[in-house]
């Protein structure tokens, strides 16, 4: 109820009759006094007393209630002119002319060309070409959040985010492209659009609203995409966002349909971000993990090589499954023990899989190009069953334990007993990789298979520490290799090398030299004793 009306209604006004000043009494009737009213005459006067105090006191209780009125009316009045300057203000700022919103969009275009035309530096390192792309985002980002709203602020930071996605590809390009190159020849699709959008969104704590495309996130193909399909040219849009360039500052009409109403909205971007889940907490791809990643790369290229065409027809299939085994298990340590985040070890644990069978594909194919294969009975094509049942008997291995050198162990005794078992099947002793000469390692005739083993664990530890301390890994007693078998392993390869074929011919071998020995120092003895005799 409205104070002022409601006081109005409990105003009593005063009697007319009451308030009246009362005529002076002539001189002449002053002495006289009336008979009748000689007995009233005192009462009278104290019930007019009384009458005048009650005015008195209704007068008061008026002028403090007009006092309080009067300052509740100040106070509305007041109250009345801020909101109408709010509202002002509030109109001024939604409805600018198209020369000051003209003006704004081309400062802010001018802000925006920073990124779009940064330029990767050779001459600074990684971390410092980096930081300046995040230094100019994240100023620019405020700016936009700042000082403009709705599907205006949602536009503006898709060309931001496609503009910062620009020079992180320069970025990735001009220092990580042997790591590009790996993961676009045997990483998952789109790998190197994943390399990029998960440096953007280390960096930025979110995904980006816009795609390397150009397309937006949030609907349709953004204006990001006409400025993208522009990048490298030089040339700026032919249309803004809000107006078209030309002197009449022209409204948009594309801008105009797809903004509407929303554009007053100034929380849109935040409400849009959080809906649409683009915010993330997580760190896909960090600058440090692409580094040792790129590390692991290039030593694995400069150290795996396929098999020499001259050795190819005396390799088997457990060997190759055994080499690439031990590459595999190079890279699965290097995660664990550099700590690599999920998205970048996620990456390289795929890779490496498909590398793993790459190197078995491309032997095979070397294979058919050497001279003996045209003998197919001698040297027939490389068979899968036998590269994978040894290559994922070593990964299953190590994801069981996380010991590195148990798991190569376990590897090569598997690889051993299914060589050895097929040198002693007919079906495969007719092929040069299971001659019963021919030695694990050595793909070439062995004289001593116990030492060729030996020898050949004693080359992939040399090979594994070589690559540790090439990581820097080293330090870690717990994943480097030990020349020394423990006994149940070293057991093992016995156990192995005497179902070889080589086991009974080394026996006879060595009963053959033993009996000629004997028959020579028979031989001299007898040339001795005659000898003596015809002398004596």
């Amino acid at each position: 109820m409205d104070i002022q009306s409601s006081a109005k209604q409990h105003i009593i006004p005063p009697n007319p009759a009451a308030l009246k000043p009362s005529s002076p009494v002539p001189p002449s009737e002053q002495g006289v006094k009336n008979p009748a009213d000689s007995g009233q005459d005192a009462p009278v006067s104290s019930e007019f007393a009384e009458l005048e105090a009650a005015v008195e006191q209704m007068r008061a209780g008026e002028m403090i209630l007009n006092a309080a009125l009067a300052k509740q009316a100040e106070i509305e009045k007041y109250q009345k002119q801020q909101d109408r300057a709010e509202l002002e203000s509030v109109k001024e700022r939604e409805y600018e002319t198209p020369d000051d919103e003209a003006a704004n969009e081309r400062i802010m275009d001018r802000k925006l060309s920073e990124m779009l035309h940064w330029k990767y530096n050779s001459g600074l390192s990684v971390e410092n070409n980096f930081s300046q792309i995040q230094s100019i985002f994240q100023t620019l980002l405020k700016d936009i959040l700042s000082n403009y709203s709705g599907n205006l602020q949602l536009e503006l930071m898709a060309q931001l985010d496609a503009f910062t996605l620009n020079a992180i590809q320069q970025l990735v390009n001009g220092r990580f492209q042997e790591l590009l190159d790996f993961l676009g020849q045997y990483g998952r699709p789109e790998s190197e659009a994943m390399l990029v959008n998960g440096l953007f969104e280390n960096m930025s704590g979110r995904k980006p609203l816009t795609s390397q495309t150009g397309n937006s996130s949030f609907g349709g193909t953004g204006f990001a995409a006409q400025i993208l399909q522009q990048k490298g040219t030089g040339q700026k849009l032919t249309q803004g966002i809000i107006y078209q360039r030309d002197a009449k500052a022209r409204i948009n009409t594309q801008y105009q349909t797809s903004v509407g109403k929303s554009e007053r909205n100034v929380t849109r971007a935040a409400e849009f971000l959080q809906r649409g889940g683009y915010l993330t907490g997580g760190k896909t791809f960090t600058l440090r993990d692409v580094q040792q990643a790129l590390k692991f790369i290039q030593y694995l290229e400069q150290n795996t090589s396929p098999v020499s065409s001259e050795k190819l027809s005396y390799t088997s299939e457990e060997y190759l499954g055994f080499s690439a085994g031990i590459s595999s298990l190079k890279a699965l340590a290097f995660i664990e023990q550099t700590g690599l985040g999920e998205g970048t070890a996620s990456a390289l644990r795929y890779a490496m899989d498909i590398y793993a069978q790459e190197y078995f594909f491309q032997n095979t194919q070397n294979l058919k190009q050497t001279p003996e294969y045209r003998n197919q009975s001698s040297s027939p094509a490389f068979q899968a069953d036998g590269f994978q049942k040894v290559y994922r008997h070593m990964i299953d291995s190590y994801n069981s334990n996380h010991d590195v050198q148990s798991a190569a162990l376990t590897g090569l005794k598997k690889s051993l007993e299914s060589f050895y078992e097929k040198q002693t099947d007919p079906v495969y002793q007719n092929m040069n990789r299971y001659r019963s000469d021919i030695g694990f390692f050595t793909h070439a005739p062995a004289e001593n298979i116990k030492n060729e083993i030996l020898d050949g664990w004693k080359a992939v530890c040399k090979d594994w520490n070589a690559f540790l301390q090439y990581a820097k890994l080293s330090h870690d007693k717990s994943v480097r290799f030990d020349y020394t078998l423990n006994r149940d392993y070293y057991m093992a390869f016995l156990m192995s090398q005497e179902k070889s074929p080589h086991s009974g011919k080394v026996k006879k071998k060595k009963a053959l030299q033993f009996v000629i020995r004997l028959g020579i120092l028979v031989v001299g003895i007898i040339i001795c004793l005659f000898l003596l005799a015809v002398f004596s």
